[in-house]
């Protein structure tokens, strides 16, 4: 295959919406070259908003609702397509292949996973060959099906050749946050990358809890910088497992989520909201900061980490981060004239491509797998013999 036009789909913890990106693909000696040529975000009405929620929360569900929720999500997925190619004046005919990364419901690291958005729904209704569920066969073969992105981290840097002196790093601040080692002259089987432990998923829980949802985040940290760390909480919070746990790791909604705000908000009852904001983002700063230096400085001195992801527009977040690795500066994705908040959509476009192309991925460092696998099934659409069997 020379080249094709794919769309990269991204639904993530945060559930802000759904991420949509074209990305150009050409095959090239060493691997694929791409160019990110356009990307929205199509924000998700509050109704199914609490539907995804609710079903990934640990709340009690009738499998009925998680079904339909399934179908549901893959219209909107593609009718998010759909919006987008008329806005950009393109006909599905123009695009070849889709891969979407499906909502996250369930992650059980290295025993089971779930992500839905119905890839037979997306095909039907654009009409475009769709690639989903990329993390099971990763699992399958011993891994912890998580982070994938790392693997277009370490592509996207290589071919800006930007993996200088001691390497690079990659910081996700999404709902969860993961990082990225790229040594100095990696090979992919020699990229680093897990999961620290929260991003943004306690701190917008907590601001929707103590203003009654009239505040889903806290809009460039504004709220948490106003209020003062209490350091015994802080303390007690640091003391959670995932956060000194050996690497590779990831982890969900399922150890960060709901039970944990709850417990953080009883913990803190005494405490104003923004003290409460202010040391929940803390601790989101102190379990990346405790995750590098424990598990990345030691052994790469890198010195540039560059960030993304909501929790990267976190203004006081990002402060604390740099005060707490003072030898590394910390950048924007933008910095480096890309748009961070396409990163995780582009990569799930590429990773379709490298599953067409029938390609392995090495992930052994990242997810533990025991061998290097395929990643994602297919869903065939109207142009699947025009396109992959020409």
């Amino acid at each position: 295959m020379k080249a094709l036009n794919a769309i990269g789909l991204m639904s993530g913890t945060s559930l802000d919406g759904v991420d949509v990106a074209l990305v150009e693909m050409t095959e090239k000696r060493n691997g694929c070259d791409f160019k990110l040529t356009a990307f929205q975000t199509y924000p998700y009405t509050s109704p199914i908003k609490e539907r995804i929620y609710g079903a990934s929360s640990g709340r009690e569900i009738v499998p009925s609702e998680i079904c339909q929720l399934d179908f549901d999500l893959g219209k909107i997925f593609a009718t998010a397509v759909l919006k987008f190619l008329k806005t950009i004046g393109l006909r599905p005919s123009h695009i070849d292949l889709i891969g979407s990364h499906g909502q996250t419901i369930c992650h059980i690291p290295r025993k089971s996973t779930l992500q839905i958005g119905e890839a037979s729904v997306i095909a039907e209704m654009t009409g475009i060959t769709t690639i989903s569920d990329f993390r099971p066969a990763d699992i399958a073969a011993g891994g912890e099906g998580a982070p994938l992105a790392p693997y277009f981290h370490y592509l996207l840097f290589r071919r800006l050749q930007k993996v200088g002196s001691g390497g690079i790093g990659v910081l996700n601040i999404g709902g969860m946050s993961n990082l990225t080692c790229i040594p100095e002259n990696a090979k992919q089987k020699d990229v680093v990358a897990f999961d620290t432990g929260p991003g943004n998923v306690l701190i917008d829980g907590a601001i929707q809890h103590l203003t009654h949802k009239r505040k889903q985040y806290d809009e460039d940290g504004k709220i948490a910088a106003k209020g003062k760390i209490d350091e015994n909480l802080l303390k007690q919070l640091l003391k959670h497992p995932f956060i000194s746990k050996k690497p590779p790791k990831s982890t969900g909604r399922e150890e960060f989520g709901e039970a944990m705000v709850e417990s953080i908000l009883k913990k803190g009852r005494d405490l104003k909201s923004e003290d409460i904001i202010a040391t929940v983002t803390a601790f989101t700063a102190h379990a990346i900061a405790e995750n590098y230096r424990k598990f990345i400085l030691p052994q790469f001195p890198l010195r540039e980490i560059v960030a993304s992801g909501g929790g990267a527009k976190n203004k006081t977040l990002f402060v604390m981060l740099q005060q707490l690795l003072p030898a590394v500066q910390l950048k924007h994705f933008e910095d480096y004239h890309l748009n961070g908040d396409a990163i995780e959509a582009m990569a799930f476009a590429v990773l379709a491509y490298e599953a067409v192309e029938g390609q392995s991925l090495d992930l052994r460092l990242v997810t533990g797998a025991r061998h290097p696998v395929i990643l994602g099934k297919i869903s065939p659409g109207h142009n699947f013999k025009r396109v992959f069997l020409n």
